[in-house]
């Protein structure tokens, strides 16, 4: 169990000026999460994608037809969103070091490696660079070489940079929520929705049901980051 001395703990009335921006950004980056969030899980009904599941072929004829769907199916806003997510948990440990700074380093380092990973996880640059050059190839010896290669980059999106990432990213929450059940920071409500969330998180590696595990604390963490941001609202903005 994460631990702390009681003149550890920080509240909201007493909290360090230096970093009072870091904190206002964290509240107006947790209020946006949410929303990328929501289109994230339209994007996925709306384009479903599985990975290992639909073709290298298929995707690529999805990429040449509407490129912006294409990539959006291949998870673009999770691309997208992960710079934000960073900002966040920069945020959380300047308002959780002060409960324990070695776990607040951990959960940091943790997140920050996991965020970075995901870029390795989802080559979709070189995917629509692919289907372009498949699209162009004039013989059936060049198209199959394309495909290979697509099959390649298509392995990644359930490689081992992609589960690293969500292993990683799943225990900087659970570490950084436990510590939240320490601080006079952020509320209980809070800590036991990030716990649920970033446990939740980890579903994925649970067999069958793990991507409706993944899908629920996905959509479970718009709570989440709301909560989060009203807390960071009053520690940017001394409310």
């Amino acid at each position: 169990m994460l631990t702390s001395k009681k003149n550890q703990v920080t509240n909201t009335k007493n909290a360090n000026p230096r970093w009072i921006d870091l904190y206002k950004i964290g509240a107006i980056t947790c209020l946006i999460f949410p929303v990328t969030i929501v289109l994230a899980v339209v994007a996925y009904l709306i384009w479903p994608y599985t990975p290992g599941v639909t073709s290298v072929a298929d995707i690529f004829a999805s990429l040449q037809s509407n490129l912006l769907e294409g990539l959006i199916s291949l998870d673009l806003l999770m691309v997208l969103i992960m710079p934000v997510a960073a900002l966040i948990t920069l945020a959380m440990y300047v308002a959780l070091k002060e409960v324990n700074e070695s776990y607040a380093l951990i959960a940091l380092v943790l997140g920050l490696m996991g965020y970075t990973l995901i870029f390795a996880g989802r080559p979709l640059a070189e995917m629509s660079y692919l289907s372009d050059q498949y699209a162009a190839a004039t013989s059936e010896v060049a198209k199959n070489q394309y495909l290979a290669a697509g099959e390649a980059l298509h392995a990644l999106f359930n490689g081992t940079a992609w589960m690293a990432s969500m292993v990683l990213v799943g225990a900087s929450g659970v570490i950084a929520s436990l510590l939240m059940l320490k601080s006079a920071t952020f509320t209980k409500a809070t800590a036991y929705s990030g716990l649920v969330v970033s446990i939740g998180g980890l579903g994925f590696l649970v067999p069958v049901i793990g991507p409706l595990l993944s899908l629920a604390a996905t959509i479970g963490g718009v709570i989440w980051y709301g909560l989060m941001g009203r807390d960071f609202y009053r520690l940017g903005w001394g409310k």
